[in-house]
């Protein structure tokens, strides 16, 4: 059974008490090893059925590292034609046994089936914000946006949710899509 990292309220209010609140720019280093996907591949499996191995061949994962401690690998696996699923392992150099796929919060009003799974994920470097669109059809007239920022500590807290549910086959940006939840920063 996978371990999900749900950092707990206290910690986070804690961590931006004593630290800034996002973490600095972070650059992702694209990496190619499979022993590093054997050693994963079970909690990837357990969370999110997919071909990771055939879609590892190709893409490898990134390694972000968020201080002297801590760092995140990504791994990502085409669902769709037009959906990739992306999964994050937390790694704290201070205790290597205790590796875990970090979990994404959703609004309250919103399922969240799949906590640790984030679609067709972007870093954006110079903010530190994961963005996710999920298409609910090859057109991209419907889906989900959201954005979480990471804390130096490589956890994600979520800042952004929007929801178009009806693909009606107009278009829109999906960061113009009706908001459900917005955080300041």
């Amino acid at each position: 059974m996978p371990r999900y990292v749900y950092p707990s309220i206290a910690f986070i209010f804690a961590a931006l008490l004593t630290s800034p609140t996002q973490a600095e720019p972070v650059q992702p280093v694209k990496e190619n090893d499979p022993t590093i996907l054997n050693h994963y591949i079970d909690m990837l499996n357990a969370a999110h059925p997919c071909s990771w191995r055939e879609d590892y061949e190709t893409r490898g994962h990134h390694r972000l590292t968020f201080n002297e401690f801590v760092q995140v690998l990504e791994f990502s696996c085409s669902m769709t034609p037009y959906n990739d699923a992306h999964l994050y392992v937390h790694l704290d150099s201070r205790d290597p046994d205790e590796a875990a796929l970090l979990a994404f919060e959703r609004p309250p009003s919103v399922p969240n089936d799949d906590p640790e799974v984030v679609f067709n994920g972007v870093w954006d470097i110079k903010t530190g914000d994961l963005t996710s669109f999920m298409k609910g059809t090859g057109l991209g007239d419907c889906g989900t946006y959201e954005v979480h920022r990471f804390t130096p500590q490589g956890y994600p807290y979520l800042l952004e949710y929007r929801a178009k549910p009806e693909c009606d086959g107009n278009y829109d940006q999906p960061a113009n899509y009706p908001v459900i939840l917005e955080r300041q920063e």
